[in-house]
């Protein structure tokens, strides 16, 4: 985790870049968030799973529904690793009326006391708007923008870059200073890996105020121009907007062709004059503020849940375990359950979900170690582990 690691075989060749997550906020009422990518990462409004006063209000956006957040309130983010990327683009539509302050978050995903994310889109010392990247002993921010040109009353589109090389800032496909150089790796292992968009949660709470209207998080970097056509799609009022419901309307999810995942790319649009330039703070670890980081329980569930009738089963004796399987808490039939052997990946048993999202499944394990339930074909469906015990003597 230290600085001056640079894993240059992987960045300088990278795969397509893809679709993470992408939340639209469309749903017009309930505590969901939900997540069209292919993991079902579904936030929560708020910090239960009822109404409280920390839930952002619904309010129209740009072509369907946005959010707003009041200095208080947050989404919160299902545990997953896919948010975990050495590479990525982070995108976010905002507005406000005027600035929300230094160092209030739009996005955030980990925290280090009350230090640093493992990256965060957030306005930074000047009140405009930065993006960051956290090793573990200090962090590198991108050149900022200042207030007047995001927090003007306008929807603007946000995207930070990062290419395991450089950092890069984006306003409304615009080009912020030059690009930060940044050889590092991203440190996942903080005291919290939470997600949230419109806070920042550690041993402090660095919240928002200003609308959202949407958050996408790719695997890896976007070239300057295919970042311009996004912010284009994202701020182009429809000529008919429609109004959320209940049930958001299937959108697809952008697709980046050959090409575009080179950061290095010539851009065609000029660039917008920084108000700070790219930077390197260090993080004084040492000199916590002792206090202990805050708990945050119950945290939100995927959107497709996998729940095993037991989670210990014996060595040589046949257990039978059911295992439940819902997607946003409706039953999925038809669904193939496996169960395998860790490392190995080898299929113990598996058997099709019914009408009532249950499929049982007859396992007997031979040693001692660690099972793994999955759902074939499912990448938002998360896999579960099943401890194996010794068997009883006697």
């Amino acid at each position: 985790m230290v600085l001056g690691t640079w894993l240059g075989a992987s960045a300088a060749a990278h795969a397509d870049s893809s679709v993470v997550g992408q939340w639209r906020f469309e749903e017009g009422s309930g505590q969901r968030a939900v997540d069209d990518g292919p993991f079902g990462l579904d936030g929560r409004l708020g910090s239960a799973d009822g109404a409280d006063t920390a839930d952002p209000k619904r309010i129209a956006g740009i072509a369907g529904g946005a959010l707003h957040f009041d200095g208080r309130s947050f989404v919160r983010l299902p545990p997953a690793g896919e948010l975990a990327q050495q590479t990525l683009t982070l995108e976010a539509v905002v507005r406000a009326g005027g600035s929300p302050g230094r160092f209030r978050y739009v996005v955030s995903h980990g925290a280090e006391g009350c230090i640093a994310a493992s990256y965060g889109l957030y306005t930074g010392a000047d009140g405009g708007i930065a993006f960051y990247v956290f090793d573990g002993r200090q962090y590198q921010i991108s050149a900022a923008a200042a207030p007047a040109d995001v927090w003007n009353g306008g929807w603007h589109h946000l995207a930070g870059v990062f290419d395991g090389r450089a950092l890069r800032l984006y306003v409304d496909g615009r080009p912020v200073g030059d690009p930060h150089p940044a050889p590092l790796t991203i440190a996942y292992a903080l005291t919290s890996s939470d997600s949230y968009f419109g806070t920042y949660q550690g041993t402090c709470a660095l919240s928002l105020t200003g609308d959202v209207d949407l958050v996408r998080l790719w695997n890896g970097p976007l070239g300057p121009d295919y970042v311009a056509g996004l912010a284009d799609a994202a701020t182009t009022v429809p000529p008919a907007p429609v109004p959320p419901t209940q049930q958001p309307q299937p959108e697809t999810v952008p697709v980046a062709p050959a090409g575009a995942s080179d950061a290095d790319a010539a851009g065609s649009r000029p660039g917008l004059t920084p108000i700070a330039p790219g930077t390197s703070v260090p993080a004084n670890i040492g000199a916590a503020d002792g206090v202990s980081p805050k708990v945050a329980p119950n945290p939100p569930a995927r959107a497709c849940t996998v729940q095993p009738s037991v989670r210990r089963i014996r060595v040589g004796r046949v257990t039978t375990v059911t295992v439940s399987v819902a997607v946003r808490r409706k039953p999925l039939s038809r669904a193939r359950v496996r169960a395998y052997y860790g490392t190995k990946r080898r299929t113990l048993a598996s058997a099709q979900t019914k009408s009532d999202g249950r499929a049982r499944l007859r396992l007997k394990p031979r040693s001692r170690t660690t099972l793994h339930l999955s759902v074939a074909g499912r990448q938002d469906c998360a896999s579960v582990a099943l401890t194996v015990l010794r068997a009883r003597s006697g």
